[in-house]
């Protein structure tokens, strides 16, 4: 194949990725030039560049800080504490779930460890919509509707699965020898687990906290069911926004682009933390 082929190949290979990154980061580029828009230059446009086609405005943002901060921080924090505590919850709570799986032979009649695993992430599997009324009876029969403790339950819960699955693929790929030289050094169980195939799950570990947080953030539907407004999430503040005003594009624009932050924070230190983890060996 000539050189030139090679070339033309390579020029065209990145041409389509640069079109598929514009298409695929063109809403996010529109929301973010939204959120700095008056009502006139919404209506009259659409407008594409800031300081040529209109003139930014951070309105939207007063507004969040101001008139509108009451609902929307406290959706806000809401949604943080949720998603960190369930995070770190169905962590910790699928890694001993997990070391169990990876370490020790089980049979609950005819399903083994692999089948044992299966059926608990297939619980994953079930679209939420399928037992929110369920939810929503029980929760009311035990006075956990619209509370902390409820909403972190349920989260923990609907995280736990696919944590308990990342977790034991894993732990098993951390040979049992290196347990065994520590236990023959002196640790006993508990020790091997917390200083030997914790640090070396820790790539593990952090994708399943990020994972968790992530799906938790971005839920809607079980914050809408199960909640009214003690304990109101992030996505149900604006989705109340948008349906009891005209839809004002510019604010929930503003507000997007906030519920955007937390995410890509998370995920930065993360990527920070694993990166120090790959350093230090």
């Amino acid at each position: 194949m000539s050189a030139a082929k090679i070339g033309g190949n390579s020029s065209l290979r990145y041409v389509v990725v640069l079109l598929w990154a514009v298409f695929a980061l063109f809403p996010l580029y529109w929301i973010l030039i939204t959120a700095f828009k008056l009502p006139k230059d919404i209506f009259r446009g659409p407008f594409y560049l800031p300081g040529v086609d209109f003139f930014p405005t951070t309105n939207s943002f007063r507004y969040l800080l101001t008139t509108g901060s009451g609902d929307f921080f406290h959706g806000l924090g809401n949604s943080v504490l949720f998603a960190t505590t369930s995070g770190i919850f169905s962590v910790l709570f699928g890694a001993f779930a997990a070391y169990g799986l990876a370490r020790y032979e089980y049979r609950l009649g005819p399903m083994k460890n692999d089948d044992i695993s299966f059926f608990i992430v297939s619980q994953r599997m079930m679209p939420p919509i399928v037992a929110v009324i369920a939810l929503f009876v029980m929760y009311r029969w035990l006075g956990l509707l619209d509370t902390y403790f409820g909403m972190i339950l349920i989260y923990t819960w609907y995280n736990l699965p696919l944590s308990v699955y990342l977790l034991t693929d894993f732990i098993k790929r951390i040979p049992p020898d290196i347990e065994y030289a520590a236990a023959i050094d002196g640790y006993d169980r508990v020790r091997q687990i917390l200083f030997i195939t914790v640090p070396l799950a820790f790539p593990g570990i952090a994708a399943a906290f990020f994972l968790a947080f992530i799906f938790t953030w971005n839920d809607f539907l079980l914050a809408l069911m199960l909640t009214f407004q003690n304990a109101k999430t992030l996505p149900v503040v604006i989705a109340a926004w948008s349906a009891n005003m005209d839809p004002r594009w510019w604010l929930l624009s503003a507000a997007g682009i906030v519920a955007v932050i937390p995410p890509v924070a998370a995920l930065s230190l993360l990527d920070r933390l694993m990166e120090r983890r790959e350093r230090m060996g």
